[in-house]
């Protein structure tokens, strides 16, 4: 498992790509950085504030060996989550990047 050494809330200064839904943070934006070390490498890890919310409300951080949960690992649940429950709507109510997906299970489960 990744050891997290640090964990910051920044405000962005310039573009970053979130690690769990691959779209833009955009400047200005707040967002989670963490600086981690996993096999005695050091990396900095970036996301969304809501991807990140999300990965905790959907306990998708559990699910994961040594490695951590990782960007498509995280796609992947949340397209599980939409398929089973929004099949009957997900072509005309789901047409929307990864990061505005994100916002609307957020929301949806806020409301559940």
């Amino acid at each position: 498992m990744p050891t997290v050494l640090r964990e910051t809330y920044p405000t962005a200064k310039k573009e970053h790509i979130c690690e769990f839904c691959a779209c833009k943070i955009q400047p200005g934006q707040k967002y989670v950085r963490q600086t981690n070390v996993y096999d005695r490498t050091l990396y900095d890890f970036v996301t969304h504030q809501e991807c990140n919310e999300l990965a905790h409300e959907l306990m998708m951080y559990d699910d994961y060996d040594d490695s951590g949960l990782d960007g498509e690992s995280f796609r992947s649940q949340l397209y599980s989550y939409i398929y089973d429950k929004h099949i009957e709507d997900i072509y005309t109510n789901w047409k929307f990047n990864r990061y505005e997906i994100v916002k609307k299970v957020l929301k949806e489960l806020k409301n559940e």
